[in-house]
């Protein structure tokens, strides 16, 4: 149980920082604890509708969240998250969780590089933009176990979004996501409760510790700082998808 806790505290610890972490979640469950991809998917999910609550109380103390982009991305992360969970049990998960682990990784690489000039004006997302992108993460991240940040934070960055605004948003995302992917999860009696109820309390304490250095860091250090935890959550993946065919 003390690598557990180890686990959560750290995966906590940059969840809060940078917003993207829980992706590293499955893996380190699966390798180091020697749990079934599909329990350690149900645990992590699990475990994130707890300490996002944690996290969501802590960024909305910032005012580090967009209320009306979260509605609207949140809405349609419910039923992308539902199907998710039940394609999880249908489908192999590894070709998209190729493409989620390049993405990342090209996204962290690309973050890496120097700011040429200004940074560009954040684009206002339309309804439509954020229910896309609602639905997208909400059925990627039940499928594979992710919070969810490790979509909605690249893209965010991406379309000029503040930093922090798209880490606010990463985390308020995970907990319909998790609550959605747990009910379907507890009905074919995937979670281990006593694994996850840990590991949210483990999480809940990195994220409570993480989340006042984010809003403490110039901005260009925490850009930094996502990037490499993008690069780091991708490379990280595909090494899992290598050992799996292997």
């Amino acid at each position: 149980m003390s690598f557990l806790l180890a686990i959560g505290l750290g995966v906590g610890l940059a969840i809060g920082c940078t917003g993207v972490g829980g992706v590293l979640l499955v893996p380190l469950l699966t390798y180091g604890l020697g749990m079934g991809v599909q329990g350690a998917i149900a645990v992590a999910l699990w475990s994130y509708l707890w300490s996002g609550l944690v996290a969501v109380l802590l960024y909305a103390r910032h005012a580090s969240i967009d209320w009306r982009m979260t509605f609207w991305a949140c809405l349609a992360a419910v039923p992308g998250a539902f199907l998710g969970a039940r394609a999880t049990a249908l489908l192999p998960g590894a070709a998209l969780e190729a493409l989620i682990a390049l993405l990342l990784a090209g996204s962290g690489l690309q973050a890496l590089r120097p700011l040429a000039g200004a940074v560009p004006a954040a684009r206002r997302l339309g309804r439509g933009g954020l229910l896309a992108l609602g639905g997208m993460t909400g059925f990627a991240a039940a499928l594979v176990g992710g919070g969810g940040a490790f979509i909605v934070v690249p893209l965010l960055a991406a379309l000029g979004q503040p930093t922090l605004i798209a880490i606010g948003l990463g985390q308020a995302i995970q907990i319909p996501i998790a609550a959605t992917a747990s009910l379907a999860n507890l009905a074919a009696g995937r979670i281990d409760l006593l694994r996850g109820s840990l590991l949210a309390a483990a999480l809940a304490a990195g994220i409570a510790i993480g989340a006042p250095l984010a809003h403490a860091l110039p901005q260009r250090q925490l850009r930094r700082m996502l990037a490499l935890a993008m690069l780091a959550a991708g490379v990280l993946m595909l090494a899992r998808l290598a050992l799996e065919l292997a």
